[in-house]
């Protein structure tokens, strides 16, 4: 019987630490996608070019997919919003 009553221990032990998985693994592709659009905005920043302004906009969205909710993510909505204005101008 003492058995029997570790299982729902262990069972959230598991599904804690799949978590914290999911959790480092999101961070290292939120750091990757970060790294990717500051690639993206320089490369626009020397052509100025529509292609390279795209390009910006479809990161920025990983970007922004990528965060957690908050502040931060909506401020980074706003600007993508900017971005999306400048894209437009070219």
């Amino acid at each position: 019987m003492k058995r029997l009553s570790l299982i729902p221990v262990f069972m959230f032990l598991t599904i804690a630490c799949e978590d914290e998985k999911d959790d480092v693994t999101s961070a290292a592709n939120c750091a990757t996608i970060m790294a990717e659009l500051d690639a993206a905005n320089e490369a626009f920043e020397t052509s100025m070019s529509k292609a390279d302004c795209n390009k910006v906009i479809e990161k920025a969205e990983a970007l922004v997919n990528c965060m957690p909710e908050g502040d931060e993510k909506n401020e980074m909505k706003s600007d993508l919003d900017e971005i999306r204005g400048v894209c437009s101008l070219l």
